[in-house]
């Protein structure tokens, strides 16, 4: 959709300093590199660059307006409008692109799943309808990890009026994030699946977890509806001063997901119940947290108004997000691909999924750092530890700087000193468990995104050469 100059400045709450030779405007970007003929370059003071040193850049490559905080030498003949702040001023833009396009937005956040359950109501609406209408290729969702303060705007900035829904996912490491995000985004629908131990060093406690989380439901209009997982107790309390709709999830909630179980291959089947409805559902996702993940999209997908139909095709089509406990076989070893990033909650999560796969194989990990950890990083790699040790684990495989703290916790758990080796390099470690795995045998490969943890099944498939 187009903008006259007068649109943005008011979207941008900003100032007119320079008319251009261009009278509407196309695609809104932050990089320089992607700025189409006509386009709008927001200028964005980063902790390693400043936009508005490549505003002409912009410029010569056809933009046809900047959104700047400073002034700048040599625009050349484009359209300038000032602001206070760029970044800020590229959320009220996507807030007024929001409310002019009208999608109804089911926005969620939360420690662990996040991207899962974005992606399993994603599945779900492109199968509903919406006032007797189907929605399929009318349902914009958040691609990658564009949740933050840059994404979120970047993300609602790609609708162009034909969308009925937008299923958007919202992140945090630092307090107030959440909050910004949720009037940004101005979700009909909202959802936390879950507080857990994440981004300490941002959020530095569990509480501190929480209340940023449940920025999402203190920024809910009344007029919206709130999501809430019983089974988090944390998720509870933050629920419980939003006074408008409530939908429920989870053991006791008016959408549950009964009689679980893990197939083999991984993959998991239950029973989803929304009142006094049921329909079986088979998943080709591993681990029964995923079955949470999948029980709150249904829920998600129900309070929007989607039917059971819809919902079942739409969790049952869903396959796993690259490296998020990403099953696959290799000369015929098991391996869990869960290398995209790490949490105390999501390991155990990981390793209990592990564990739950039928078979007679042996059952390995291999696990590297947790990051953003805050204060007490050490200690929740010995957690880990301790975890990796009551899952029943033959080898513990650890690789990083907190390796040795989460060797500790599992020794101290029980676990033979054997079983349990750090390794020296994704290399090395790839290495090893090409030469220990056989046929039949499981591996688990997890870690937080700057752990790289991927490299060890590149390592491993090509011989750590």
């Amino acid at each position: 959709m187009d903008w006259t100059i007068e649109e943005l400045a008011r979207a941008a709450r900003g100032t007119i300093v320079q008319h251009g030779a261009a009278s509407r405007f196309g695609r809104i970007s932050t990089d320089s590199r992607q700025v189409e003929r006509d386009g709008v370059f927001v200028a964005l003071r980063g902790e390693l660059r400043d936009g508005h040193v490549f505003v002409s850049e912009a410029a010569r490559r056809g933009g046809g307006c900047v959104v700047v905080q400073r002034n700048v030498a040599g625009p050349g003949p484009v359209s300038v409008i000032r602001v206070r702040d760029t970044l800020r001023a590229l959320g009220d833009i996507a807030h007024f692109h929001r409310r002019r396009t009208a999608p109804r937005v089911l926005a969620i956040t939360g420690s662990n799943g996040k991207t899962t359950t974005k992606e399993m109501l994603f599945s779900i609406l492109q199968r509903a309808r919406m006032e007797d209408r189907p929605l399929r290729g009318k349902v914009l969702k958040t691609e990658g990890n564009y949740n933050n303060l840059v994404g979120l705007p970047l993300t609602l900035l790609r609708l162009r009026g034909h969308e009925r829904a937008a299923v958007v996912e919202l992140g945090t490491n630092r307090p107030g994030e959440i909050r910004r995000l949720t009037a940004i985004a101005d979700p009909d629908l909202a959802l936390i699946t879950s507080v857990a131990p994440a981004h300490l060093s941002g959020l530095r406690t569990l509480a501190g977890v929480a209340r940023e989380k449940g920025a999402i439901f203190r920024g809910l209009d009344p007029q919206g509806t709130a999501v809430v997982n019983l089974d988090d107790h944390r998720v509870v309390r933050q629920s419980r001063a939003f006074r408008g709709r409530v939908v429920t999830y989870g053991t006791g909630g008016f959408v549950r997901g009964e009689d679980a179980e893990m197939l083999s291959g991984g993959r998991l089947r239950f029973n989803l119940r929304v009142g006094r409805m049921r329909e079986p559902v088979r998943l080709r996702l591993c681990g029964m947290h995923n079955v949470r993940n999948a029980v709150g999209a249904a829920a998600m997908a129900h309070a929007f108004g989607a039917d059971m139909a819809a919902i079942r095709t739409g969790l049952e089509a869903v396959r796993p997000v690259a490296m998020r406990m990403q099953v696959e076989r290799w000369n015929g070893i098991g391996i869990i691909n869960d290398a995209y990033n790490a949490n105390p909650a999501s390991m155990e999560a990981a390793l209990a999924a592990l564990k739950a796969i039928p078979g007679r194989g042996r059952r390995v990990a291999a696990l590297g750092d947790m990051r953003e950890m805050g204060a007490n990083e050490a200690a929740c790699h010995r957690e880990v530890g301790e975890a990796a040790a009551a899952s029943g684990l033959d080898t513990l495989y650890l690789l990083g700087r907190f390796a040795r703290d989460t060797r500790q916790g599992a020794l101290a758990a029980g676990m033979e000193r054997a079983a349990v080796r750090v390794a020296r390099s994704h290399r090395t470690l790839g290495r090893d468990l090409r030469a220990e795995l056989r046929k039949g045998d499981w591996v688990l490969v997890k870690g937080s995104r700057g752990a790289a943890m991927e490299k060890v099944l590149a390592a491993m498939k090509d011989g750590g050469a």
